[in-house]
């Protein structure tokens, strides 16, 4: 028996006041991104294969394999193309 709960990975960028984020989500099978945005039990969305840039995207901050960023910190969500991987 798994306890393991299907899910699907996302590529994303993300847009803090600050900084542009890129990287990757896991979302429930069949969910969108708003949905897990509109959770309110959680303040922070995990994020895998980070970079973190300056807003204008011009400069590469750094990388982190995972980086928790606080959803009300975030301006604006995009799916990249062909938004999902796997």
């Amino acid at each position: 028996m798994s306890l393991r709960i299907p899910k699907e990975r996302r590529e994303v960028t993300i847009f803090t006041r600050n900084h542009k984020i890129e990287g990757e989500i896991y979302l429930l099978m069949d969910s969108r991104v708003s949905d897990e945005l509109n959770v309110r039990i959680r303040e922070f969305i995990p994020v895998t294969n980070a970079k973190v840039f300056t807003l204008s995207g011009d400069s590469l901050l750094y990388t982190a394999d995972f980086l928790s960023v606080n959803k009300h910190s975030i301006d604006m969500v995009i799916t990249q193309p062909g938004g999902k991987i796997g």
